[in-house]
This record gives structure tokens, sequence and C-alpha cells, in this order.
């Protein structure tokens, strides 16, 4: 069988399921070429249609200059957008990348095509134009809300996706208020209806099929995958001793690389942890001396200035340090308010180590009080400290076992084989 894969790039969260996914069919002997508007780095079996320019290189600088540029110009003609829905280009109408010229780069016709995160390199109308070339099954990755938006990859409490996207609150500039609207309406018109949207949540599941695009076309849910014989559990002693932590103390992790992003959560987190101190000291227990801030990530440090908490910055870690990282920890803490996943949440699973979160995303299909962590009501910080203290609470026999559900569950929904079926029955 012949599959394509398109996806905006292969780096980086965005690029994490495509990969492992063309990977995967790769390795089990599928004829599988992933296509991808812009990478840094080249592969066998991908094609990029433009190279990213290497860190400090001239042409590094050249793309530095025209992102000033275009703030300049953006200050001088101002079209604003609130943030927090993160729209990654406006225009849904505008062809990037035709259906022929992604096709020419494809030496066999597909017989299914899959796609991922595909903002700014294909539309729409190139989805159609794909599917009317080549005749292939059409499988769309729900990474994040924008396959069902008019543009926003995160619409909060909106609901102007199960309707026409009119007015939308994601766009401040009053005279383009209505683009989303014209957006969803082009989808509408050119999405083909066989298009199976793949979606890895619960909460995704029921946006979905509550959308104007999707309610009358499939939905199929498939959790993204973690590999299961990297992210494992192990010695809690000898990952503390890599990092160079004592005995003896609760660990908390936390990855903080987007703190400053609100629908991650991060100013909940730091307000929680304020409201743990002033509990303890309010029942006179002193605990700062025994817990631990593990934190990854980077520029996150001004914000926890008044955390109480000894704290330890390991910085941004490589794929087998976040397993140390996550095997050295008692439990990890994921504040996020808006998200699709967050994928480290699954990974902690995986791991073997328990999760505090609010209940969004993924947390809301495997995080379980007393089971697999403690899920904290959305938006509600005081409960987001009462997990805190729960989770601190644990004796060694209850974090054992509550270590053990997380590994069974990862096991029975997250590994490898259980994605690439899921797909398989889809496109076969």
């Amino acid at each position: 069988m012949n599959l394509l894969h398109l996806a905006t790039t292969n780096e980086g969260g965005a690029g994490m399921v495509c990969t492992k996914s063309h990977e995967l069919f790769l390795q089990r002997g599928y004829n599988s070429l992933l296509v991808v508007k812009e990478s840094g780095k080249q592969k066998d079996h991908v094609v990029v249609f433009k190279k990213l320019p290497a860190p400090g290189s001239f042409l590094f600088r050249v793309s530095g200059w025209m992102q000033r540029i275009n703030q300049i110009y953006r200050k001088f003609f101002p079209f604003t957008v609130n943030p927090n829905y993160s729209f990654y280009g406006l225009s849904e109408r505008k062809k990037h990348y035709s259906a022929k010229k992604i096709l020419s780069k494809v030496p066999f016709k597909p017989d299914a095509i899959l796609i991922y995160w595909v903002s700014e390199f294909i539309n729409a109308k190139t989805i159609k134009d794909l599917a009317d070339m080549t005749g292939a099954k059409l499988c769309w990755f729900m990474t994040d809300n924008a396959p069902i938006t008019g543009g926003c990859h995160y619409p909060w409490q909106c609901t102007g996706y199960q309707s026409d996207c009119s007015g939308c609150p994601g766009i401040l500039t009053p005279s383009k208020k209505n683009i989303p609207k014209k957006n969803l309406l082009f989808k509408k018109n050119n999405l083909p209806l066989h298009v199976e949207l793949f979606v890895g949540s619960e909460s995704d599941y029921r946006r979905a099929t509550s959308s104007l695009l999707f309610k009358e076309r499939k939905v199929r849910r498939i959790f993204a995958p973690v590999d299961e014989k990297k992210f494992v559990p192990g010695s809690q002693e000898m990952a503390r001793k890599h990092f160079g932590i004592e005995p003896g103390v609760k660990v908390i992790f936390y990855g903080a690389s987007e703190f400053k992003y609100l629908r991650k959560g991060g100013k909940y987190f730091v307000d929680a942890l304020g409201l743990l101190s002033q509990r303890l000291k309010k029942a006179n227990i002193d605990k700062t001396g025994r817990v631990l801030l593990l934190i990854a990530g980077k520029d996150w440090q001004q914000y926890f200035s008044g955390v109480e908490f000894p704290l330890k910055d390991v910085g941004y870690l490589s794929e087998d340090d976040l397993v140390k990282a996550f095997q050295a920890s008692d439990f990890f803490v994921s504040p996020s308010l808006e998200d699709s996943g967050p994928a480290m949440v699954v990974q902690s699973i995986m791991c073997g180590t328990p999760v505090l979160a609010f209940g969004t995303g993924i947390a809301l299909d495997i995080v379980r009080t007393g089971e697999t962590g403690y899920l904290a009501e959305l938006f509600k910080t005081e409960d987001l400290a009462s997990g805190l203290e729960y989770m601190l609470s644990l004796n060694e026999a209850e974090s054992n076992q509550m270590r053990a559900n997380c590994r069974k569950l990862a096991l029975s929904k997250f590994t490898l084989d259980i994605f690439y079926q899921t797909i398989v029955d889809s496109i076969k």
C-alpha cells in the first residue's frame, strides 16, 4: 500500500505525530513518503519544500530581519488578533502549494493520504484536488482544533465552529472579524465528504462531532502514540542521582517551555503553589525542605521568583533525560487550560508517573483522581492546590499502586501498535 503523509513540518511538537506515523509504516514495509513544507533537516523518505536556515547563518539572520520588517509594517497597518486563540496565518483561502506541485514530488499514486498539522501548507481546496487527482482515502489528524474552525487553533468557550464562525472573538480588528466566517464557508464548500477526522481526546471528539464541518463526516478516536519501549518506569533512586537530587524529598516535575501562553496555565500553577504554602503554614506543617520542583524549559524563572519551595532548573531535556525526569518525580503537573494534549501527560503516564492536571484535553481521558493522579476542576486554582496537597500526602504504598495503575493504563491505550492498527483499520 502507498501512503502519503502531509505536514507543515516534521520538527517540534507539531511534527511528532507525523514523524512517528510515517516511521511506523516504513518499519512495517509500506511504501510511505512524508512531504513537509519546511524543515531544518533532510531525511530519507521525506520531501522538504523549504529547507530552513541553520541558526546563526546569513539566511537565518535575513529571516529575522524580514520578521522585524513585518512587525514594523503591522505597527502602521494594525491588524490585531487575540493571541490566546492561536491563529497561524489567517487566510484559509490562500493557496500555498498546489496538489499538482505536491504530487510531482511523489513517485507513486497514493492509496491513502494522511494529513497532520498543515497550517500555511495546504488548505481545503488542495485537499479536494488531491482527492480528485488520486482517488485516495483521506485521514486528517486533529492535533489541535484548526481542522474544525475558521482559523483559530484553540476556540476556548467559543462555539462559532458549530455554525458559521461569524463575529470571531479572536479577531480584535472590527473590519476583519468575519474573515473566519469566510474561511469556514470555504472549507465547507471544498472539503471532501469522505475525509475522516482522527481525534486524540474525548473533549476534541465532542467538539468535532458538533462542528459544522464534521458533524456529517466520520470522526474516529485515536490516541497519539508513545514509544512504550523508550518511555518506561525506572529506578527513582538512579534517576534522582542523575539530576543531583537528594533522597527523601517529594519531587514535582513541570515543563515550562510555553509559560507565557495563557492556555498552558502556568500562572495557575504558580498561584496554586502559593496557596499550598499558605495552607501548610496555617497547619504548622513545614514541607519547604522536603518538596522540590523539577522544572524543564526556559524563560520561566521570573514567574517563580515568589515560590517558596526549592527549584531545580534542568533546561531543555533530550528524550532520554525527559524519561529520567519522569522517573525521578513523584508526579507531573500539567496546568493546561485549553489543549488537545499535552503530549507530556501521556509520556508521564507511560513512565508510570502520576499526573496532576486540570480537566481538559487528554487529561480528561486518563487522569483519574486516586488512580492515576488528581484531576482538578478547570480554572479552579484552589482545586489545583488541593491536588498538590493530595499528591504530596500519598504514602509509599499508595504512590507505588498509582504508578502501577499509570503504566497499565498507558499500555492499554497508547502503544505504537495500537496507534498503527487504528490507522490500518481506517485505510484498509
